[in-house]
């Protein structure tokens, strides 16, 4: 179902609001048990310390160290450790200042979580029964369209019967008019459905979506300022009675200033969302007229007819034909479920930009590791040419060994950003070819019902890779398209790029596995597609896995 693209993303969202709305929990706990121990501070203020000061088992990921208000509040109670005495002032101001604001705003945000539960509940229900109602409407008019079939041939055959009765011919016919009126009752149902479910879902996704992410977001804002708040109402408890101990205050109000809000509200959003494309539209499936069936099978063929309706194919028992029926754009570009290829590379398991992101970060740590290598070498360079200048201070040979494992090293850092490198372009295109797909469907003119062309037809399809030429913090694609005539010649040429003063990346096409014959037309007009006239030989240059897509050269 479209609807689940993001279902994901908001409920990690909502697993980290409660876990923020933990930590303010955390923060009025240890309020409480600081106002109960203050008496007794000198020994129980540590233990107090070693209790809130260490993270919680499940909590050390990379996004939970990340924002700044979980660091702020280990920055503060790290700042209890030189605090060491402590009067029963200070416990009193506990109680009445940070305690209740504190049960007070955990008590709101718990409600706000819970309202924002069910918002994105009512939302997904919303969407269901749209698309299941469009689905209903879909199975009404595939039914009512196989009845009208079966009307059609009954009338098809009391024509031809010269035994029938004038009475029984007429009954017929009025019985073939009838399918056909209800057949077009439930096609227009499906059609207004279909663009009902189109609606709503463009109102999903551009409106009611991403007003729910704000108001998260708001509610992560807000959070976090009245954390700073607590936190700060928890240092003018003490401070108010402890001058001699106010530079470390000031120590911890600079740690609860670094708290920025608004990048951690940002960072929430941006790092739990899954980054999957955005789902095409819903495509109207035109069965056409009845008649035209009876019309191509020749006068001689009705008895033999017995057509079928599956997956998109009639299917007629005469001469093992199929007519294929168009495929729709979200099988040619998603595939029909059932032979999906799965990611196994570095990260292969998260959604496409959380990973595309990973990679980045490994490509800077790696390029970094290769820059610190090649300044080694470079040291280790110059004191060998000081050695050969004065051979008191030592032996250059001895400099040969050092430099030949930095070379080595480099050489395999280089290895590494490469592989990575190719990785992240191989993310990219992903990401690309969604934003490309949808574009095409929504700028195109043409049904999506039309342009697509299905492998069930017996015909040869390419899919040409699309090449993007854009740099991401240094990467950038280095996959060509192999659609230009080669004449004939099974290699082409390596495609060569340059990127930085010591970089060279080259990138060759693909061995052919084989030659195909087109059996039909295909005009190419898609981005990534290539022109094909029937009885034209392309070279196969891919495996074909099944998906209705194929790469091929000419």
């Amino acid at each position: 179902m479209n609807i689940i693209t993001f279902q994901d993303a908001v409920s990690q969202i909502n697993d980290y609001t409660g876990k923020g709305i933990e930590y303010i929990e955390r923060i009025g706990n240890l309020a409480k048990d600081r106002a109960v121990i203050e008496n007794e501070y000198s020994s129980k203020m540590r233990a107090l310390i070693k209790k809130h000061g260490i993270r919680p088992k499940g909590q050390e990921t990379e996004l939970m160290n990340s924002v700044s208000f979980i660091r702020g509040y280990y920055d503060f109670v790290a700042g209890l450790q030189p605090i060491a005495a402590q009067h029963e002032i200070v416990a009193e101001n506990l109680k009445t200042n940070v305690i209740p604001f504190a049960m007070q705003k955990i008590a709101e945000y718990k409600q706000a979580k819970k309202q924002l539960e069910a918002d994105n509940a009512n939302l997904q229900k919303h969407m269901t029964n749209v698309i299941s109602d469009m689905n209903k409407s879909l199975k009404e008019y595939s039914k009512q369209f196989k009845e009208a079939e079966a009307a059609m041939l009954k009338y098809a055959k009391a024509e031809k019967n010269m035994e029938i009765s004038r009475l029984e011919l007429e009954k017929t016919k009025n019985n073939y008019q009838v399918r056909l009126g209800l057949l077009e009752e439930s096609k227009q149902s499906y059609a207004v459905m279909t663009t009902k479910a189109n609606e709503e879902q463009a109102i999903h996704y551009d409106k009611k979506l991403p007003q729910l992410l704000e108001n998260y977001r708001r509610l992560h804002t807000n959070r976090i300022l009245d954390t700073v708040e607590i936190l700060n109402k928890c240092v003018e408890a003490e401070s108010s009675v402890h001058p001699i101990i106010g530079s470390c205050h000031n120590d911890m109000r600079k740690d609860i200033e670094k708290i920025d809000p608004v990048k951690d509200g940002n960072l929430v959003v941006e790092n739990l969302k899954s980054g999957h494309p955005r789902p095409l539209p819903f495509v109207f499936e035109d069965m056409g007229n009845p008649k035209t069936f009876l019309a191509g099978s020749g006068a001689g063929s009705i008895e033999t007819i017995d057509s079928t309706f599956k997956k998109g194919t009639l299917m007629s028992k005469k001469e093992g034909k199929s007519i294929a029926r168009k495929q729709s754009m979200h099988q040619k570009f998603f595939g029909s479920g059932s032979n999906e290829k799965k990611d196994t590379g570095d990260y292969g398991t998260l959604p496409p930009q959380q990973r595309a992101r990973k990679l980045q970060g490994k490509i800077g740590d790696l390029e970094k590791e290769k820059e610190r290598a090649v300044q080694s070498r470079e040291g280790v360079i110059k004191m060998q040419m000081a050695y050969r200048e004065n051979p008191k201070l030592g032996n250059p040979v001895d400099c040969d060994a050092q430099i030949a494992q930095y070379g080595r090293e480099i050489d395999a850092l280089c290895a590494d950003i490469q592989k990575y490198r190719i990785q992240l372009d191989d993310v990219n295109a992903q990401l690309n070819v969604g934003g490309l797909t949808a574009n095409s469907i929504n700028g195109s003119d043409t049904p999506p019902s039309i342009r697509s062309v299905s492998s069930a037809s017996s015909g040869v399809t390419s899919r040409v890779n699309t090449i993007n030429d854009s740099h991401r913090n240094g990467g950038g694609a280095r996959r060509g398209s192999f659609s230009g005539s080669n004449g004939g010649s099974d290699v082409d040429p390596c495609v060569t790029n340059g990127h930085g003063k010591d970089e060279l990346y080259e990138e060759c096409a693909p061995p052919v596995l084989g030659e195909a014959i087109a059996q039909f037309a295909f005009d190419g007009s898609q981005d990534g597609t290539i022109r094909m006239d029937p009885n034209e030989k392309l070279w196969l240059i891919e495996k074909d896995e099944g998906d209705g897509w194929t790469r091929v050269r000419k």
